[in-house]
């Protein structure tokens, strides 16, 4: 009988150890040269920051996009190549880049990339086959057709078919910040404002007047699902050994952790990882309930002889039956179900601000006096107010909540000042620098509504003509976002009736209003008095920038105008119960 030495087995297990780290080291090296040998070979010849091995300059973006880039672009000029994993990026910078790419060969520039998280977890986490929103869909002629249909419905000459829906949204906005205002502490207003926008935005879309629980329902899942797509991050997107390594821990998880664990090893990292993916499928499993749900119901209406305006409805009357599938309609459902969320966002970063600075509502309310006498102004007014739009305007430029718009990818090869540029590059247009660019803007660093007003436009030491989109938190050229019209409708409706009826006044969030706090994970902080665009947002690395928590106290300016206003006054807008139609 063969004796077997107690060691033997251990002698063994450290020779299949080192073969499994050897291999390990191998192939790693191979994938180090395959970078190599790529990024020798790069399709795109402008300069750039030199990025590392394998992650290319996705670490070097992780500390915050906003100053990474805006370093760079002081070094490497308007337009300037990254590495972001396995792939190549374009970054434009300014106005001037703008023109000369997304404006002037627009057709080259009119895709859109794909993410492993939007895309993958996200979009397809309960449905292989279901549809991507419309913006984040590359071209095709679909999305032509779908960008069609959505033209009239959209436009601003078609808005006040809407306006009893914004009325009532109104209506409960002011309802809201009174109750705020009878508290006499310190709240944060960011819930009063996107479920104002986002509200406006559901109810015109599927064409009825949804409750408090729906609408928070959409307010919260499109707040916390734009938080999917972001630029360098989660690594996984951009760095496939990432990606591969995280699949096969998820795989072996259960003996990596019987593993770890005798030693007191943390594997929460597992968790986090599955997490991720988890909420992204809870998040599109609400927004598939809830406009599936809705569509339904729409149709059930339209069936019956409904005439009530929406912009599905609208579509759906005039369009040849069969010529939109259930697929179609889902995605342009998802596509507008959450488009006041910029709105929203941008009224929570302004109003903070004003809070600290009474001189400028205090301007506010005179330039709202100055047009209507004493009365409350109409909210459907849009405009008529110069600093109340030049206000919402600048708020869009100076905060940039869309910090690096939506990516674009090019639909074909292109050649920009000589340099080539290929088909399915990622394009990025970082809209917060371009929104600080000195030769479209003076003093970029500051807000000042007054660039707007009084025959200016972007500068306040030269008058010019209106040429252009005023800034690019919308974007700009072929897929510019179709809601523009809508967003700057809510702006001013919201400011110019907040700035009327209350004073703001900043102040420090008590438990309880920290508790309140939409969505909570704006809880970690408060925002300073200052209200800076990139220390005060709750991550530095979000595609959509959402201002921590700030504390606003509110006090009514004139009492007796609010009670009538909220008894009966609102009802003067001839908005309450029926629909204005001398647009149709």
């Amino acid at each position: 009988m063969q004796t077997i030495s107690p060691v033997e087995p251990f002698s063994n297990l450290r020779l299949s150890y080192h073969f499994v780290l050897a291999s390990c080291v191998f192939l790693l090296g191979i994938y180090i040269a395959q970078d190599f040998i790529k990024r020798a070979s790069s399709g795109v010849k402008l300069p750039g920051p030199r990025g590392l091995p394998l992650v290319g300059n996705v670490l070097q973006m992780r500390n915050g996009h906003a100053r990474a880039l805006a370093q760079w672009t002081k070094i490497y000029g308007g337009m300037f190549r990254l590495t972001l994993g396995d792939r190549e990026a374009v970054i434009i910078n300014t106005h001037a880049d703008v023109n000369k790419t997304l404006i002037q060969q627009g057709a080259a520039f009119q895709s859109r990339p794909e993410f492993k998280l939007w895309h993958g977890a996200f979009t397809k986490a309960l449905d292989p086959d279901a549809p991507t929103t419309i913006g984040t869909t590359k071209y095709s002629e679909d999305i032509s057709k779908y960008r069609r249909l959505l033209t009239a419905p959209t436009s601003a000459a078609k808005l006040p078919r809407f306006n009893h829906f914004a009325a009532r949204r109104y209506s409960k906005l002011v309802n809201l910040l009174a109750e705020s205002a009878k508290s006499g502490v310190a709240q944060d207003l960011a819930f009063h404002f996107w479920v104002t926008t986002i509200g406006i935005s559901a109810d015109i879309l599927f064409g009825q007047r949804f409750d408090d629980d729906v609408t928070r329902l959409v307010a919260d899942v499109n707040v916390r699902s734009f938080r999917q797509r972001s630029l360098a991050t989660p690594l996984h997107d951009y760095i496939p050994l990432v990606a591969s390594a995280e699949k096969l821990a998820l795989a072996l998880a259960s003996p990596i952790r019987f593993v770890l664990r005798p030693f007191g090893l943390s594997t929460t990292w597992l968790d986090s990882i599955r997490e991720a993916e988890d909420s992204a499928k809870d998040l599109r499993d609400a927004e598939i309930g809830f406009c599936t749900a809705l569509l339904k119901d729409l149709h059930n209406r339209l069936d019956v002889g409904d005439q009530t305006p929406s912009q599905l409805g609208d579509i759906f009357r005039t369009v040849e039956p069969g010529t939109l599938t259930p697929r179609d309609e889902l995605r342009l459902a998802t596509t507008l179900a959450g488009s006041g969320m910029s709105g929203g966002t941008t009224l929570t970063w302004l109003t903070a601000l004003l809070a600290a600075h009474p001189e400028m509502q205090e301007k506010a309310f005179r330039a709202i006096e100055e047009i209507y006498g004493g009365e409350v102004p109409d909210p459907m007014d849009t405009d008529r107010v110069e600093y109340i739009k030049a206000l919402g305007l600048e708020a869009g430029r100076y905060f940039t909540s869309i910090r690096l718009g939506f990516p674009r990818e090019t639909h074909e090869d292109v050649t920009v000042d000589g340099v080539f540029i290929p088909k399915g590059v990622l394009v990025v247009y970082n809209s917060y620098q371009i929104n600080r660019d000195p030769q479209r803007y003076d003093f970029p660093e500051e807000l000042l509504p007054e660039r707007w007003m009084d025959g200016h436009y972007g500068r306040t030491d030269v008058k010019q003509s209106k040429v252009g989109v005023p800034h690019m938190n919308h974007g700009a050229g072929r897929r510019v976002c179709m809601g523009v019209p809508n967003v700057s409708k809510m702006s001013y409706g919201t400011l110019v009736l907040l700035l009327y009826f209350f004073k703001l006044e900043r102040g420090s969030l008590g438990k309880a209003a920290r508790d309140a706090v939409f969505p909570q994970l704006r809880a970690v902080g408060e925002a300073s008095l200052e209200v800076h665009p990139i220390d005060d947002q709750v991550s530095v690395c979000d595609a959509q920038a959402l201002p921590l928590a700030a504390g606003i106290k509110l006090t009514v300016r004139d009492s007796k105008a609010l009670a009538r206003w909220l008894a009966e006054g609102h009802r003067e807008l001839d908005q309450w119960d029926r629909p204005r139609l001398d647009s149709e």
